[in-house]
């Protein structure tokens, strides 16, 4: 398979592999589970036709004790040729770029730019993701923007997200006919019931599959590809005000375009499975040890070696996510996790935005005779803002760790939609200029022109679970990078 063969449909959401072999840029999307095998294609996520989607799992939480989570992981996987135009739609995963709406119906447009709630100047894109929902009825695409001026860091409204979701009749063709089925196999069901002497006659018309106490797709399906069953019924997918069929096809893509800013080369994305240690395994601690040796001494190893990467006293909450980012396999330049209604990782126990989503959570880091405290019980989103659109409630989706502001650096930020060229050597500056630069730089100014580097830690986008259609902004919880206290 070529670099530019393109699926048209979407991959299974659940269904998982052995660890696969991730040699170059694969057909997914980051809402896939299923591991596709190409040698080079670019990401973008779509239904693969005739393969069964495996059943969701139970709880809405990613399972760390085995050894591959309900998380998938995004990789940057080469930068995008000048000119190149398959990344001009909403269907592709990418960082970087300019962003592609789809056409929708209604009042609901794209935005002719996003811009700083601060300093209210247009800002560059840091990633689209394109990631539809398992049973659900429409294309779903997340974008996410971040200011990079010095005068707005930290600030909130300096990182702001929007979802794009349109209706693809394609998908609704799909449910349409799972829901056939499964009536079909209810109907069976229930005539089989009333001649079977060992079971209950007479069962009521439209009763639940298989005896259920839930009736026919009133249960929850699974809305996302890599975590939890969505609490959405399955018709719900589609939840905004429904629309007719011929103003759904109206309108054209919209692409974002110079002279707005942007980072170039914008990147394609790759995705893995979150594969991780078992508990208690050599690779835990990536080292070859005796098996005689005491479980004290290794923990005793572990720690000296982390010791060596964090500072003493660091927060606990903290070294837990260098952990786990550090420890998948293959992962450690994962730049994005996705797991759609799942519980985020978290960044600092003395951010906001912890304790806002983790009440009475301890942060202490357990003794060698206790187990790791699990975060998913403490874990609320009860304070997220409802849709402003729909009225429904808003679920964790995705986030953006730090790496990636190693991959989008303020040098590569560009008007013209070329990649800047590389900066001559500066000429030697007299001993008048060295002081004012010192005296700019203890400021915190930038000369004119430049940007700074991000200084976020955790970027989480929390979106509508119903997935109502239209185009529009949705809640950004943001954890900033941790200032070392001297």
């Amino acid at each position: 398979m070529t670099c530019k063969t393109r699926l048209t449909t979407r991959l299974p959401l659940i269904a998982r592999t052995s660890a696969p072999n991730f040699a170059g840029r694969q057909t997914l999307a980051v809402s896939a589970g299923l591991s596709s095998h190409s040698t080079s294609s670019t990401l973008s996520l779509y239904k693969v036709p005739n393969q069964e989607k495996m059943a969701p799992p139970p709880a809405p939480e990613s399972d760390v004790s085995e050894e591959v989570s309900s998380v998938l992981l995004a990789l940057p996987d080469g930068p995008v040729e000048p000119g190149a135009t398959d990344v001009k739609t909403h269907t592709i995963s990418f960082v970087g770029g300019y962003p592609t709406f789809p056409p929708v119906p209604g009042p609901s447009t794209a935005p002719e730019a996003v811009r700083c709630g601060v300093c209210q100047q247009p800002i560059p894109l840091l990633a689209q993701v394109y990631c539809p929902l398992e049973n659900g009825e429409n294309d779903r695409t997340i974008y996410v923007w971040a200011c990079a001026r010095p005068g707005c860091r930290r600030r909130e409204g300096t990182i702001r997200a929007f979802r794009a979701s349109a209706r693809n009749e394609e998908y609704v063709a799909d449910v349409e006919a799972k829901r056939a089925e499964a009536e079909r196999i209810a109907a069976e069901e229930r005539a089989k019931a009333r001649i079977n002497p060992f079971t209950v006659k007479d069962a009521p018309a439209g009763g639940a599959l298989f005896g259920g106490g839930q009736p026919l797709f009133g249960a929850a399906p699974s809305s996302n590809p890599f975590g939890a069953a969505a609490p959405a019924p399955a018709a719900a997918a589609t939840a905004a005000p429904a629309a007719p069929l011929a103003s759904l096809t109206i309108g054209e893509p919209s692409t974002l375009a110079p002279p707005l800013p942007a980072y170039q080369p914008a990147q394609y994305l790759t995705t893995i499975d979150e594969y991780l240690p078992l508990p208690g395994s050599d690779d835990e601690s990536d080292i070859e040890s005796d098996e005689d040796e005491a479980p004290e001494a290794k923990a005793e190893w572990r720690d000296e070696g982390w010791e060596k990467l964090l500072p003493k006293g660091v927060d606990d909450i903290f070294e837990r996510f260098v952990r786990r980012l550090e420890s998948a396999e293959d992962g450690a330049s994962q730049v994005l996790r996705y797991d759609f209604n799942a519980v985020p990782l978290p960044y600092s126990s003395s951010s906001p935005l912890f304790k806002k989503l983790f009440p009475k959570a301890p942060t202490r880091a357990p003794s060698s005779e206790e187990e790791e405290v699990n975060l998913s019980e403490f874990y609320t989103d009860a304070s997220i803002p409802k849709c402003t659109r729909c009225g429904k409630k808003r679920v964790f989706e995705l986030q953006l760790v730090p790496q990636l502001i190693n991959i989008l650096r303020p040098s590569a930020i560009s008007t013209d939609g070329k990649a800047p060229a590389p900066k001559a050597a500066k000429k030697p500056q007299t001993e008048a200029e060295r002081k004012a630069e010192l005296q700019r730089l203890a400021k915190g100014e930038l000369a004119d022109g430049e940007s700074s580097e991000m200084e976020w830690g955790n970027i989480m986008v929390f979106s509508c679970q119903a997935d109502c259609v239209g185009v529009g902004e949705e809640w950004v919880g943001v954890e900033w990078e941790a200032v070392a206290v001297e």
